[in-house]
This record gives C-alpha cells, sequence and structure tokens, in this order.
C-alpha cells in the first residue's frame, strides 16, 4: 500500500501554548464525558494552506513550496484562541481551539501566503475559506464552543509539514523563521 502525504503550511503553538491546549483538552473530556483520539503535543498546529494528500511528494511541489515560504517578508506575531469545541458544523465531532479577535494577524498572514504560493505558481493549492483553529481531539461527538482563558503564542515561524497519514508522524521539510522590515502585522 502506497504511504498518503499531506503536505501543509502551518504554525504551531509554542511548548507552554501547547500544554495549555492539552489541560483545556482534558477539562473538556472530563466535563462532556468525551472519549476519542488525542492528538499528541508536538503535532498540535493551524493547519494555513494544504499542497497535496496523496502518495507522493514531487520535487517540484517542495520546490514551489520553498519558494513560497522562504519569500515572505513578515514579523512576528501573536495569536490567541479563546474558545473550545468542535469546529465544524453540528455533524462534526471533536474538539479545536478556535477564535476570533485574536486571530486577526493569523488571517492576513494567511493571505500574504496565499500571495506567496501564486508568485511560487501554487495558486491552485489556496484556501480561501480559512476557519484558524487547533485541532485537539478526534471523537464522534459535537461540543457547542464554549469560552475559555485565551491561549496565546508569539508565532515565530512557519513550517511546511509532511503528515504521514495514517501513522500519526509529522515531519517538518521546511521552517522559516518570521523577521521583517516592513510589514508590521501587530500585536494581538
Amino acid at each position: 500500500m502506497t504511504q498518503v502525504h499531506n503536505l501543509f503550511f502551518a504554525i504551531r503553538p509554542d511548548a507552554s501554548a501547547a500544554a495549555l491546549a492539552q489541560e483545556a483538552m482534558q477539562q473538556q473530556m472530563e466535563r462532556h464525558d468525551l472519549r476519542g483520539s488525542a492528538v499528541s503535543l508536538e503535532r498540535l498546529h493551524v493547519t494555513l494552506h494544504v499542497l497535496c494528500d496523496h502518495g507522493n511528494v514531487s520535487q517540484d511541489l517542495l520546490r514551489r513550496a520553498e519558494a513560497a515560504g522562504g519569500g515572505l517578508d513578515m514579523a512576528p506575531f501573536g495569536v490567541g484562541f479563546d474558545r473550545i469545541g468542535s469546529s465544524g458544523d453540528a455533524s462534526m465531532g471533536g474538539l479545536a481551539l478556535t477564535g476570533s479577535i485574536e486571530l486577526v494577524a493569523l488571517r492576513r498572514f494567511q493571505r500574504v501566503l496565499a500571495a506567496g504560493m501564486t508568485e511560487a505558481g501554487l495558486d491552485t493549492q489556496i484556501r480561501t475559506r480559512f476557519k484558524p483553529h487547533v485541532s485537539l481531539l478526534y471523537a464522534p461527538r459535537h461540543i457547542a464552543p464554549e469560552p475559555i482563558p485565551p491561549i496565546r503564542w508569539q508565532v515565530n515561524e512557519l513550517v511546511l509539514i509532511d503528515s504521514l497519514v495514517g501513522q500519526g508522524k509529522h515531519i517538518v521539510r521546511s521552517r522559516w523563521p518570521l523577521q521583517s522590515r516592513q510589514l508590521h502585522l501587530g500585536d494581538w
């Protein structure tokens, strides 16, 4: 059977934010008597754009991804997730961190990355509908989103992740530190 790769651009929480996310997940699991498959701390992320989901990752695709990610001129910025619950409609289950106000800079960053992808010839891979979330637990029950104390972190890098589907493995193919002298996305 061929290994399926899910290649995507993402940001990841720092260790402190990941630990807070896991704690919030545990509290919700107990509160709602929820069972499911938890996302490991090292795999927590926010997907910005998915580049492929198939049996192989071409060198051309990797080259274009490198051009898109490496060409960004971005300053670090803060994010804050202040809700926990199912991220999709009522038919979708599980738990995810979501929010709104403290994700404005992240939404702008996702659009700037899309512009870089267009320049690199990856415009067909651009995610036009973007609902920032951090998946925490895959479960069959829908949980209405609830407010929580914000889980915040400073986004200092963009990563290109190769998720080996069915293996629970994420391999970081590339990473780009955020730095800029021109574009400032602001803080939270």
